[in-house]
């Protein structure tokens, strides 16, 4: 009859395996000994309680040639396959020799492996501060401007910015503590105490389940988007009816009528241009109301080898936040990302040398490419910023309309 087993929650690392030794030492002292060893769990059979010796080496078993298995075999020390690139070695005889008797053995198994290790780690967290710092345009370690920076994302990337991240980074700084603490222990011989395990059991374990739980969050709270439409099925979007935002049929209403009609009749593998037409709403934590149409109408290029050519490019996008100050600083940090996705060459530090006044408004700037600033006929790329106590309108335009000349249009909806 097969013994019953038990499955428990595994949350040490390879750089915990002393403390994770002392964890299947206290199971098995309880009756609980270790059939397997998975990620994140380990399988226990239920059996009488005995003093249970383990040893966990941080080696590829396929590093491990069959002589030395055997010998350590003929020591007492019998095999168990661990997760990822560890074996663990078991043994109830109480008079078992240690598995390795001097330093140089231990250097072998241990050191080249736990610096290997050493190394990811360092290479991990530098990557992430390099993925944080473009994220928030230069990193920063003030709560207040990643809250701004970030008011437009939903309530579980705010979780994962002021909670999973502070505690990745505190189990970050307590790993490298306890590589460290280990690569000076393996000079020495006595090389296998670690007093306790209950408090980095915890450590770990709490660490490991909250930025789970606040993965699997993030990803199933994703934009409740109303439509997003760039194939071809436009039917949401042309009948959207709201009117917060200045739909580019209120915009430029001459044009619209000749888009209006390729729209309805769009045919993407057989039109002579490409057209985005987009209508999305979505809310976050510090902003309840967000709402953007997007429209783009473009010539496909002729081979591999080209870009399409934007004839036409419209993109409002509404921010109703929940407060002014919210709205003030959220714009802070959006014009500059605004800027940098746009074809303009202009500093974000000169961004306030194209403010102007407006009455009515808290806040208004216009940019223009300026080697087409005078050519009014011309096509160029236009950016329009404005503000209204917890309104705030971003204007993204490509075509020969003053973007300018329609800033009462959008102030009329603030």
């Amino acid at each position: 009859m097969d013994k019953k087993t038990k499955l428990k929650f595994d949350p040490f690392g390879v750089v915990d395996m002393f403390y994770k030794q002392n964890w299947l030492e206290y199971q098995a002292r309880k009756g609980l000994l270790l059939a397997n060893d998975n990620l994140l769990t380990c399988r226990f059979t239920v059996d009488e309680p005995r003093d249970r010796r383990y040893r966990i080496l941080p080696y590829k078993h396929s590093e491990t040639t069959q002589e030395e298995l055997d010998l350590y075999a003929s020591c007492g020390w019998h095999l168990i396959y661990g997760s990822g690139s560890v074996m663990i070695f078991y043994t109830d005889d109480p008079d078992a020799p240690e598995p390795f008797t001097d330093v140089q053995s231990q250097h072998k198994y241990y050191r080249k492996s736990l610096i290997t290790n050493f190394i990811i780690m360092l290479i991990i967290f530098a990557e992430s501060l390099f993925s944080i710092s473009r994220s928030v345009q230069g990193f920063t370690i003030s709560p207040s401007e990643l809250l701004y920076s970030s008011a437009d994302q939903p309530l579980s990337t705010l979780a994962m910015t002021f909670i999973g991240l502070p505690l990745a980074l505190l189990f970050w700084f307590q790993y490298m503590f306890t590589y460290i603490s280990i690569l000076n222990r393996n000079r020495k011989k006595d090389f296998y105490g670690a007093s306790g395990f209950r408090l980095k059991y915890y450590v770990n374990a709490t660490c490991i389940i909250t930025v789970i739980v606040l993965v699997l969050w993030s990803i199933i709270d994703i934009p409740r988007t109303m439509d997003s439409s760039s194939s071809g099925d436009f039917t949401q979007a042309l009948k959207y009816k709201g009117n917060e935002i200045v739909r580019f049929s209120e915009f430029d209403p001459d044009t619209w009528n000749t888009v209006e009609k390729q729209i309805e009749n769009y045919d993407e593998g057989n039109n002579k241009t490409d057209i985005i037409f987009e209508i999305d709403q979505d809310k976050s934590f510090m902003i309840p109301r967000m709402v953007t149409e997007e429209l783009e109408v473009s010539t496909p290029p002729k081979n591999e080898n080209d870009d399409s050519v934007i004839n036409l490019y419209y993109n409002v996008n509404l921010y109703k936040a929940k407060s002014s100050k919210v709205a003030s600083e959220f714009m802070k940090y959006n014009s500059k990302n605004a800027l940098e996705e746009s074809d303009i060459k202009v500093s974000n530090k000169s961004l306030d040398k194209f403010r102007f006044d407006y009455e009515g408004l808290d806040y208004a700037a216009y940019i223009v490419d300026e080697k087409k600033a005078n050519d009014t006929a011309a096509k160029r790329d236009q950016l329009l910023f404005l503000r209204k106590g917890r309104t705030y309108v971003y204007v993204s335009y490509y075509g020969p309309i003053d973007l300018k000349s329609k800033v009462g249009l959008f102030a009329a909806k603030m």
